[in-house]
């Protein structure tokens, strides 16, 4: 069996920023030969196919195709086999997902959400800038400058040592300028302790409903990673952790390796 990424992406996390992004995308899964998808009959056009079709918006005309042969199913004891027929679907949908550009590692995938969040940020910018240019085109009053008026008459002066008459002054008070905030910068730190202890908490679950052979995979995947920290201090490195783990239950499912 070809041998599972450390760092893969279920294809259920990759429809989830897909729906983020395009909040009206819909899937559908049907059966089709591979005449009907274009495929030559000597690469298997005569075979049948589970595909899945991603819509990314109502008005798309061309859907994004991935497929699976059917012959690919597999059904464990005691499945229904409609279960095998659910596993295709997920199969052929991780293939259309990466077609679409969901890639199907962590380090793939971070590439893209940098991306889309550089975007973001030139974009705000960039409104921030014309917000700007419209407040400096609306004229603003004038600050009366303050006129300089003779001191007055001393009626109470005190006499120096030297026989000259002075008035007792106050100096000015210096005001005080505040200090521009600091800018603010992505942290990979968790938000607080019970936001960590709760995402642990979750992770462990995870790993202990995996099959035996499955959690120690998962338990040498972060041991490479980071020599099995625990907790992970790291939210980078805990979410490589964690989809891996979520890829081991989709292959334990499947009871085969995914090769999207």
């Amino acid at each position: 069996m070809a041998q599972i990424a450390e760092d893969y992406v279920s294809p259920s996390v990759r429809w989830g920023v897909l729906k983020q992004d395009y909040p009206e995308a819909v899937a559908e899964f049907s059966e089709m030969t591979g005449a009907e998808l274009g495929i030559p009959e000597k690469f298997g056009g005569k075979d049948d196919y589970c595909v899945a079709q991603i819509l990314l918006r109502p008005t798309d005309e061309l859907p994004i195709v991935g497929y699976k042969p059917l012959s690919d199913a597999k059904s464990n004891k005691n499945d229904h086999p409609s279960d095998a027929w659910n596993v295709l679907c997920t199969k052929a949908l991780g293939r259309a997902l990466k077609r679409a550009g969901y890639a199907d590692t962590a380090g793939e995938m971070k590439l893209i959400v940098t991306y889309k969040q550089r975007l973001a940020e030139h974009e705000a910018i960039r409104s921030g800038d014309e917000a700007q240019v419209a407040n400096d085109s609306v004229p603003m009053p004038k600050t009366p400058e303050p006129s300089i008026l003779p001191p007055p008459e001393n009626t109470n002066p005190i006499a120096s040592p030297a026989g000259v008459v002075t008035e007792a002054q106050a100096d000015p008070e210096p005001v005080p300028v505040k200090a521009a905030p600091e800018p603010l910068t992505e942290s990979d730190d968790w938000a607080d302790d019970d936001a960590m202890k709760k995402a642990h908490a979750e992770l462990k679950l995870r790993v202990t409903s995996l099959p035996e052979d499955y959690a120690e995979r998962a338990r040498q995947a972060h041991e490479k990673l980071n020599k099995r920290q625990w907790p992970i201090l790291k939210v980078s490195q805990f979410n490589a952790v964690y989809n891996i783990v979520e890829s081991l239950h989709t292959e334990a499912v499947a009871d085969a390796e995914p090769d999207f």
